[in-house]
């Protein structure tokens, strides 16, 4: 197993540091926002410019000018999804998860339910809710899975999906299957007992759903789970999907797993700050692994680690959340 060396605290000195410069992007070795704008991604240009540097600007349109707006168009699927390329492309749990995660990059490219693209992958998802509210596909059509019922939630809320009686019905699953110690795990695959302990891993990604919410309605549920996510940072899973400490550190973008980033990410939503748990040491690793390039580094679906300017977008959003 390999263990992840997160390092002392030093969040006191980061935070005198920050008081004493008055930029929150005094914390990092190198300052990639220069870099960033360079990227020729109007939309990660405009993310970076409103998201990072505070400046107003409209949301670019019209999106068909955008070079992977089309190309995400152009793959779209007349029912509305994404295939998987390769051996999965007929693989309706891969279908399934390629449609997420393409509606996750249609949402940072500025797209919503008004956009036609956006509304067909949409309401491809809706088609797999169950008459108990959550989504099916990522395990199988048979297999429960509070992680993406978060997400697909999550991107309903964002995305701005106006069926909001349909997101109430998931938002109320969710709750009703919490463990007893107020995280999730998958049933049937894993666990079905409420006694039985929470899955780290999954929790991540269904809390996206409650911090992506537009009001408190579910403020104490979030709470619960923030504080059991924030304790679990650095620690072994308590199944055997993705277990191991060093998943921790293999960081994606757009999120998909619980990883150090995505769950700074949300829990800093959600208004926790970096006393909470083990979220202080989650951010001295994350600082830690910035590249000379300035750039933070994924190997998330690649034979080796490759410097990722999204990736770099969402640290640098989760840091100014943290410290600001």
């Amino acid at each position: 197993m390999v263990i992840l060396n997160t390092g002392k605290s030093n969040t006191g000195v980061i935070l005198a540091e920050i008081e004493q410069n008055g930029d929150w992007l005094s914390v990092f070795k190198h300052n990639p926002i220069e870099k960033l704008l360079s990227e020729k991604d109007e939309a990660l240009e405009h993310r970076v410019r409103c998201d990072l540097l505070g400046e107003k600007k409209d949301k670019p349109s019209p999106l068909e000018d955008d070079s992977v707006y089309k190309d995400l168009v152009r793959r779209q699927k007349p029912d509305g999804s994404w295939r998987e390329s390769g051996r999965f492309k007929n693989d309706q749990m891969w279908t399934f998860i390629t449609t997420v995660r393409n509606l996750y990059r249609l949402l940072d490219r500025n797209s919503d339910f008004s956009d036609e693209s956006f509304e067909r992958g949409v309401k491809y998802l809706i088609t797999t809710q169950t008459d108990d509210g959550d989504f099916r596909g990522g395990y199988g059509p048979d297999i429960q899975g509070p992680d993406y019922t978060g997400m697909v939630c999550e991107l309903l809320y964002r995305g701005n999906y106006p069926e909001k009686g349909l997101i109430d019905k998931a938002m109320s699953w969710l709750i009703d299957i919490r463990r007893n110690d107020c995280g999730w795990a998958i049933p049937d695959l894993r666990s079905n007992s409420k006694k039985d302990p929470s899955s780290h891993c999954v929790t991540g990604m269904a809390l996206r759903a409650f911090a992506a919410a537009p009001d408190d309605a579910y403020a104490n549920e979030a709470k619960q789970a923030g504080q059991l996510l924030a304790r679990r940072i650095f620690t072994p899973d308590k199944y055997p999907d993705r277990r191991g400490v060093e998943y921790w550190g293999k960081l994606s973008y757009p999120f998909w797993f619980t990883d150090a980033l995505s769950a700074l990410d949300v829990l800093s939503l959600l208004g926790f700050d970096l006393s909470e748990g083990r979220m202080e040491r989650a951010f001295n690793w994350l600082i830690k692994q910035q590249g000379e390039n300035g750039y933070w580094s994924s190997d998330f679906r690649r034979t080796e680690k490759e410097p990722d300017s999204w990736l770099t977008y969402a640290m640098l959003k989760t840091t100014k959340r943290l410290l600001e």
